[in-house]
């Protein structure tokens, strides 16, 4: 019999709310009967002045630029949902807005005796500069089970919310690359060890990684590769990818520079820093990557290449030079040469027989004589007492002829010169430099008139 009456109850109960949830025929009615929340608030919360949360009441809360923003939006119903919920698109002036979780979290959650049915989602806001901002009213689209096989389909509106972004460091601006993050890190590797030995020609490869939480990729800086005379540089595709986990939202770029050496001597690549602000501690972390050093050599054919014009030049001169010495050589060879030439030739190679024909040559073309000694003159091996009392006369100053004093002086070289070209000394001595001396006086002594 009890049993009866608690099913009789339970039966009596159902009806009545069922006929409530009928009277409800849109999502205005669900929300005037509570049967249908929706709140909206953002993470992190703003503490108050005994370090509590404000909860829900986050207004005035302040960032700083390029630090994730959280936005949630919940709506429950102690009924069920029909089907999943929709965020309208919206925007936020001077902020990303970005939706990385595609579908929401739903669970259960039981308040005061009644069991409520929840979807939640997190959206993510990214300020890009200080001042404050106003997330507008977002319109959330809903469809709630009333009865079975009937549903409430509506729009709710979020309430609008406002936050603040300030900058937290002077030394945080626009021209330099910096991180807002609570997790950073920093890395690089390198294809070739710096200090190695290196030659022209070949490549280095840079690859560096920038990876945060509460982070993403659009927010993390790009370098720029090296640019020089010295290297060829390129930019690979990279790879940058947006992720989730248990701990939050993840991102992570990859960077990676070719160079391609180009000249010889020392290559040295610069380093690489980024300003990190740590949102966790509040604190601002400089993080530098150490550039690299290499001594580069030249290879046969980079060698051909930096100095091509030079060794096109060197071997046109020394070809000229070889064709000019060939066609010289052959002339000498035929006595085609000038006179003061070939016996200049002669003189050096000690040819003596050739250098006393060209001294014969020179006196017949300055003199017409074809005898360099004259009988009973100073140049005879056997000059008469007289010719030698006035050539000492003369040789000694006191003549007034200048004329007979130059024919003295050639006289001595001419006497000189026979000594040493007939006697057995001379030719003894053939290959002596005072002989080379002799014979280059006697030219000179021939030419003047």
């Amino acid at each position: 019999m009890m049993r009866f009456i608690y099913t009789a109850i339970c039966c009596l109960v159902f009806q009545i709310a069922m006929i409530n949830v009928a009277h409800a025929t849109t999502v205005q009615d669900l929300l005037q009967q509570n049967k249908l929340q929706i709140k909206a608030w953002i993470e992190p919360a703003q503490k108050n002045a005994d370090g509590s949360l404000n909860g829900l009441d986050i207004i005035g809360s302040e960032f700083a630029p390029r630090q994730q923003v959280d936005l949630y939006i919940q709506i429950k119903t102690d009924r069920w949902f029909a089907a999943g919920t929709y965020i309208s698109p919206f925007s936020v002036d001077n902020s990303l807005v970005l939706q990385r979780n595609k579908l929401a979290n739903n669970y259960a959650q039981r308040e005061k005796g009644i069991t409520w049915s929840i979807q939640e989602w997190q959206l993510t806001l990214y300020p890009q500069v200080s001042g404050e901002y106003i997330v507008p009213a977002i319109p959330v689209s809903v469809s709630i089970a009333s009865a079975p096989g009937e549903k409430v389909t509506g729009h709710l509106l979020t309430r609008p919310l406002s936050f603040n972004v300030a900058l937290p460091d002077a030394r945080l601006s626009q021209d330099v690359n910096w991180v807002a993050a609570p997790e950073l890190t920093f890395s690089q590797v390198w294809n070739i060890e710096p200090d190695s030995e290196l030659k022209v020609g070949d490549a280095i490869t840079r690859t560096v990684t920038i990876a945060g939480r509460d982070t993403s990729i659009m927010l993390l800086p790009d370098f720029a590769p090296f640019q020089s005379e010295s290297v060829q540089s390129y930019r690979d595709k990279g790879n940058a990818r947006d992720s989730e986990d248990r701990d939050g939202f993840y991102a992570s770029k990859t960077i990676t520079h070719t160079y391609i050496i180009q000249k010889n001597g020392q290559l040295d690549l610069p380093v690489l820093s980024l300003l990190w602000w740590n949102t966790e501690t509040q604190t601002l972390q400089p993080l530098t990557l150490p550039g690299g050093q290499w001594s580069v050599d030249h290879t046969p054919a980079s060698f051909i290449r930096a100095y091509q014009m030079w060794i096109l030049s060197c071997l046109i001169i020394g070809g000229l030079v070889i064709y000019t010495g060939h066609r010289l050589w052959r002339q000498y060879q035929h006595a085609k040469l000038p006179y003061w030439l070939m016996f200049m030739v002669n003189v050096y190679r000690q040819q003596w027989s050739l250098c006393t024909r060209d001294l014969y040559n020179q006196h017949y073309k300055y003199s017409g004589n074809r005898q360099l000694r004259q009988s009973g003159s100073r140049g005879s091996c056997h000059a008469d007492p007289l010719s030698q009392q006035q050539g000492t006369q003369l040789y000694s100053g006191n003549t007034k002829n200048s004329g007979n004093t130059q024919d003295n002086r050639k006289g001595r070289v001419i006497a000189a010169w026979s000594e040493w070209q007939y006697s057995a000394r001379a030719r003894w001595l053939s290959h002596s430099i005072k002989q080379q001396r002799l014979f280059l006086a006697l030219w000179l002594a021939i030419r003047r008139k």
